[in-house]
């Protein structure tokens, strides 16, 4: 008997066909692991990069409140070195603009640009480019007229600087929402130009070549005779403190059912005329989609000799009622 992971489905089938060997569907084998994975992935790309540009946006908001001294600048707590990096600079362009004489900034601001902590920043050059067609293209000096301009094309540039670094976050998220899909597709099933796409995502993305090792992996233990094959365990590799609870669920209930889900190899081995039948394998999902649409209709299903009937007649076959099942319609 080919079923899914569903308990309740597992439990009626022992009732019934007590000595009939139990074969887990492997399509939804892999769809449990699949699912798992792309709720981890999704929560990796949040804690990697969606958190990564709302720290860009935090320090962008308050930089301009700060300005227009709309409040006291108050003590960040940042996760990321380079937006800390870019924070920290701001406030030295703070010291160095609000000092009242204009030689002291103009020479302040050429140290500043020779210290080891603004030669490292991602974001010099384009603040240098901004800062440098403020004297050039719009032609200002530093004087006591022009320093009010100044200040604000400073802080502009500086901004510049860092909405740059988060387009190329915002571009990476982008990125990483086509990539999650090659990262999770069965080795079978892809093309040349699947390959060449996941090659140059993983170039980009390369904390998840260990995903992608794993997952080629999993799917090659369904094509390996049974003494050649690997025990599920691998998959706990994935596991860690903070994945994602589908993950984990989904690991656990591959290895728990290891021996139901490669039962195929063994049947193959038991009965040699089913060795070319792919049907074993699988649950036949066009008779669960006539049980979906029942399901949705229900009409002239009021009683459970009615269900039993209309079931029987789409499927055209019985229909057999576990005892639980009967007592819980009473």
């Amino acid at each position: 008997m080919t079923i899914d992971f569903s308990p309740r489905i597992e439990s009626g089938v022992k009732v019934v066909f007590p000595e009939v060997p139990i074969q887990k569907c492997i399509f939804h084998a892999t769809q449990l692991f699949s699912r798992g994975l792309l709720k981890e992935l999704i929560r990796i790309k949040n804690k990697q990069i969606q958190s990564h540009i709302k720290e860009w946006n935090l320090i962008r908001k308050i930089s301009i409140d700060v300005e227009k001294e709309k409040k006291e600048v108050p003590t960040l707590s940042l996760t990321f070195v380079d937006t800390e990096i870019a924070w920290k600079l701001h406030e030295k362009l703070r010291k160095i603009l609000t000092q009242k004489k204009f030689h002291d900034i103009e020479r302040n601001m050429l140290k500043l640009f020779t210290t080891s902590e603004f030669k490292t920043w991602k974001g010099k050059r384009v603040f240098l480019e901004k800062y440098n067609v403020i004297f050039t293209t719009r032609k200002l000096i530093y004087s006591p007229k022009s320093l009010k301009y100044i200040v604000d094309k400073v802080f502009k540039a500086w901004r510049a600087a860092i909405r740059r670094e988060r387009m190329k976050l915002e571009a990476s998220k982008t990125h990483f929402n086509q990539t999650k899909y090659l990262i999770l597709m069965n080795p079978q099933n892809m093309d040349s130009h699947h390959r060449k796409k996941l090659r140059e995502s993983l170039k980009e993305f390369p904390w998840l070549r260990s995903y992608r090792r794993i997952i080629t992996t999993f799917y090659y233990q369904f094509r390996l005779p049974p003494e050649k094959r690997r025990s599920l365990n691998f998959l706990t590799q994935l596991q860690t403190e903070n994945c994602h609870p589908w993950l984990n669920s989904a690991i656990n209930t591959l290895i728990e059912n290891e021996g139901h889900v490669f039962r195929f190899q063994s049947i193959r081995n038991l009965y040699p005329e089913l060795k070319h039948n792919d049907g074993i394998k699988v649950v036949n999902e066009s008779s669960n989609k006539i049980i979906n649409q029942l399901y949705r209709t229900q009409c002239g299903m009021r009683t459970l000799e009615n269900i039993r009937m209309r079931i029987s007649n789409r499927l055209e076959c019985p229909i057999f009622t576990t005892p639980n099942l009967i007592e819980k319609s009473k």
